[in-house]
């Protein structure tokens, strides 16, 4: 009887519990959400914008428990989690067709038992975060982050007192006015602030610093600087693992309490303005796995105390042009680092095997741009095998570098410009088959690719000594630049090779080498072409038919060969084409109606060709158009008066426009560049190709006047007429052209004065006006007397400074000044320096009698100084006389 009582008392219990295990097991048995919270949803769903139709489930028919991200208690079926986050960040065009938007409703009041809540990476419109949400008590987990919020920070945030987890960060414009309301969120582990503007928080150190379970601070790109560095000596973040404090405005040296923080795993201070040495102290974070000191300004060595750190895996201190000294050996003690970045960086000195002693998980290299050499054995293994080696502009040695045979991994090879000087070894091309990227440029590697299949993705082996007969390419091929080599042969080996899949190639540039030939009719097998440079070679014949179907092609570069013929109409088929440099060949007939009816065009450049007729009106709708260049044709006819139409030339233009001529790829880019001739030399322009803007319609025979609507293309720095017919006067207008740098209307028939006007170019360097009929008096003002007189040659009836030839009544004038006539009822200039000087020397002199007068101790004490000086003198010379004496005597005796 005693050992039955137990198990009666105990079957009521197990009667009560089975059921509650039984939904534990069997997640949403109930079946049952709560009515009143299934209409709060509703009314949510209602309120927000959502295109995607992604909260379809959401319907009075369905248990709201079953409903798309939302999740319930098992037990009591309350509301619990509101996972809301667009899940296709990852496939941007897919993430921005599935962003929630609209308001965000306060019948999420009604769900008392909501702990989670995910509205993360959609688009509210700037919408300010709501305040209500600070009502929500039981809230855990609250993530706003690239939400399209904006506006102030809620205060109201803080009366979340039980939240873990609160992330406002990556919004459109957010900001806070203090932060006094975060202290009160006692428990927080993970507080997430990037890109919210805290640059009115003066004190927000030590508002984060009492929150002793924080974990987790990411205040990256928040417009802190220098004057919001708090005084506090010491931070009282016991628990904190990671802090990022990047890409802010931070301009010291890193304060003391940082290196108080024993317990960082990750530390985050790139792209600041830090300065100073990088101390030893960071040997005391002994747990640190990733530290980012990259993009600053600190100057001195790297601490050999990092290679303490043996949990490091990501090191980055690449972009801090002051570091200096030796790679540490100490950090070839790092068994755990997986990404080593110093490049960017003035090091010095060898890299050997003892640097990578023990690093066999590195991963990542990049000492780019140092002075760094890497001097290692020729039979040396290698312990790590890498993924990227990033050495441009590193000293890898004369011989190709032989341990990177045993690097099986490599995706990405930058050996740009290292001093390799040698042949490539017969194991490399087919070693280098698996790597994406080589960029091995600006050596003076040799070597013949003729029975070479190129795989990679993106290849640049510009600028070296490679030669024979072109490599054959696979369809996998996007970017190959061989310019600047010594390849000879036909081109169609190389671009027409057989293939059974449809070619990825959209960057071919084969410029500046031995090419011969003709241009094959087989372009429509690579329609992906988006840039053709095939430029300074001895090609000839005429443009194939087949270059219209590439219907991608931003760029064609066909110059200083010796094509010739009619410019194929097929062309006008490549829609975006936004440069055509045609120069240097023997093309003619008239200039295609179809070219300057391409709006997407920047760049005309067709000099140095047989071109005749007149330049099409149509040029003039070429809104975009930066460079023109037609000079060294045979046009005819007037130049176009409705030239200010080119809206790139009169006003800034949409930095954005000038894209079409370049292409991205992983880490680097491919951007087209141009010889101009401009300021009276050939140049080569690239990266600022962007900022230039000429007009050079040179070396023709145009007639007729300059049109005055010329005159207002504000923005043009380059303007070439000479060497033609024209006639007429120089508009007053030009001096409207206030960025013009180099001005050429010579060797015409232009008359008239010059006009006062020009005295405006403040930024005029080159000038040339010569042998025109121009007349009168050059005008005077700013720079124009200081250029050369042969700017101003052959017009007979030019007169004045800079030329030897005075104008009419420059005698007379020169004779009044050197008589004095006229002086005082003009009352010069030079009247004035005498007055300045008498009255300076009245000033001065009554100045310093002054104060003797006034001040009897000043007085007594300046004569007594001449009384001595007098008396140091008269000894002075009454030795120097006694010297003198004797040694005058010495001689006479002799």
């Amino acid at each position: 009887m005693r050992n039955s009582r137990p198990m009666i008392l105990l079957f009521p219990l197990v009667c009560f519990l089975s059921p509650i295990i039984s939904i534990l097991c069997e997640p949403n048995t109930l079946g049952v959400c709560n009515e009143k919270e299934k209409h709060a949803l509703l009314r949510f769903k209602q309120a927000i914008s959502d295109p995607a139709n992604l909260l379809s489930s959401w319907s009075m028919d369905e248990d709201c428990c079953r409903w798309e991200a939302v999740r319930c208690n098992n037990v009591t079926g309350r509301v619990v989690e509101l996972q809301l986050g667009n899940p296709y960040i990852s496939d941007y065009e897919f993430y921005t067709n599935l962003t929630l938007g609209g308001e965000i409703s306060p019948a999420l009041l009604e769900l008392e038992f909501l702990s989670y809540l995910d509205l993360s990476l959609n688009g509210f419109g700037d919408r300010p975060i709501p305040s209500f949400l600070g009502s929500m008590g039981r809230l855990r987990y609250l993530d706003l982050s690239s939400a399209g919020f904006g506006g102030v920070v809620p205060h109201q945030l803080g009366n979340l007192s039980t939240l873990r987890h609160l992330d406002l960060g990556y919004n459109s414009g957010l900001y806070v006015e203090n932060l006094d309301w975060i202290s009160h969120l006692s428990f927080l582990k993970y507080l997430g602030l990037g890109r919210v503007d805290l640059h009115w928080e003066v004190h927000w150190l030590e508002s984060m610093s009492m929150i002793p379970s924080l974990s987790k601070l990411d205040l990256s790109n928040c417009s802190l600087d220098r004057n919001m560095v708090s005084s506090l000596g010491y931070a009282n973040f016991t628990s904190l693992t990671v802090l990022d404090i990047s890409e802010n405005h931070f301009n010291l040296e890193i304060p003391n309490w940082l290196f108080n923080l024993t317990s960082l795993v990750a530390l985050y201070l790139s792209n600041n303005q830090f300065k100073g040495q990088i101390s030893e102290s960071f040997g005391q974070l002994k747990y640190l796995e990733s530290l980012g000191l990259h993009f600053n300004s600190f100057h001195g060595p790297i601490p050999t105390s990092i290679g303490n750190l043996s949990s490091l895996r990501y090191l980055f201190i690449e972009e801090n042009a002051l570091i200096n000294g030796t790679l540490p050996t100490s950090l070839g003690l790092l068994s755990n680092l997986e990404h080593l970045l110093v490049g960017g960086t003035s090091l010095t000195g060898n890299i050997s095997e003892v640097h990578f002693t023990t690093l066999l998980k590195l991963k990542v290299l990049s000492i780019y741009e140092t002075s760094l050499s890497f001097h290692v054995n020729s039979n040396w293994t290698s312990p790590f095998q890498l993924e990227y080696l990033d050495a441009d502009s590193c000293n890898m040695g004369l011989k190709f570098p032989a341990w990177l045979r045993t690097q099986n991994s490599l995706s990405d090879l930058f050996l740009s410009n290292s001093g390799i000087v040698d042949t490539t070894p017969n194991w490399f091309w087919k070693w280098a088959s698996s790597i994406q990227q080589i960029h091995l440029s600006d050596n003076q590697i040799s070597g013949d690719l003729s029975q070479v299949v190129l795989n990679n993705t993106v290849l640049d082996l510009s600028s070296n000594c490679f030669s024979g007969r072109l490599p054959h390419l696979s369809s996998n091929v996007v970017v190959l630049n061989i310019a600047n080599n010594s390849f000879s042969g036909q081109i169609f080996p190389l671009i027409f090779g057989k293939t059974d899949e449809r070619s990825k190639l959209e960057v071919l540039d084969i410029s500046n080498n031995a090419l011969s030939g003709e241009l094959s009719d087989c372009w429509m097998h690579w329609p992906s072409l988006a840039h053709i440079n095939l430029g300074s070679n001895n090609l000839s014949g005429e443009i194939p038919n087949s270059m219209g179907s590439l219907v991608a092609l931003k760029a064609l570069s066909l110059q200083n060969n010796s094509l010739y013929g009619d410019i194929p109409s097929s062309l006008q088929n490549c829609k975006v084409l936004g440069l055509i440099n045609l120069s240097d060949n023997k093309f003619s007939g008239i200039i295609p109606r179809w070219i300057v009816e391409r709006t997407t065009l920047l760049v005309i450049h067709l000099r140095s060709n047989k071109f005749m007729g007149d330049i099409p009106l149509q040029i003039c709708q070429l809104s975009y158009l930066r460079v023109l260049d037609l000079a060294n044709n045979s046009l005819s006819g007037t130049i176009p008066r409705c030239l200010n139409n080119i809206s790139s030339m009169a006003a800034r233009p949409n930095e954005g426009d000038f894209n079409v001529l370049e292409t991205d790829y992983d880490y680097e880019s491919y951007i087209e560049s141009l010889i101009l001739s401009m300021k009276g030399r050939d140049s080569k322009y690239k990266e600022i190709l962007r900022y230039v803007r000429m007009i050079d319609l040179s070396s023709n025979n145009l007639s007729g006047s300059i049109p005055v609507e010329i005159f207002s293309l504000s923005r043009l720095q380059s303007l070439n007429l000479s060497h033609n017919h024209l006639t007429g006067m120089i508009s007053v207008e030009i001096g409207g052209m206030k960025y013009l740098e180099s001005l050429d209307l010579s060797r015409n028939n232009l008359s008239g004065e010059i006009p006062q006007t020009m005295t405006n170019l403040t930024f005029l360097d080159v000038l040339n006006l010569s042998y025109n009929n121009l007349s009168r008096r050059i005008p005077s003002g700013t720079q124009i007397q200081t250029f050369s007189p042969l700017s101003f040659f052959g017009n007979a009836e030019l007169c004045g400074a800079p030329l030897p030839k005075n104008c009419p009544g420059d005698e007379e004038e020169e004779t009044q000044r050197s008589t004095g006539v006229g002086e005082n009822r003009e009352f010069p200039e030079i009247a004035w320096f005498y007055v300045g000087m008498g009255s300076g020397f009245f000033v001065g002199l009554w100045g310093v009698c002054g104060c003797l007068f006034f001040n009897k101790a000043w007085r007594y004490a300046y004569f007594q100084y001449l009384d001595d000086s007098k008396d140091s003198a008269y000894v002075a010379i009454a030795i120097k006389l006694k010297w003198l004496h004797q040694k005058l005597g010495i001689y006479n005796a002799g």
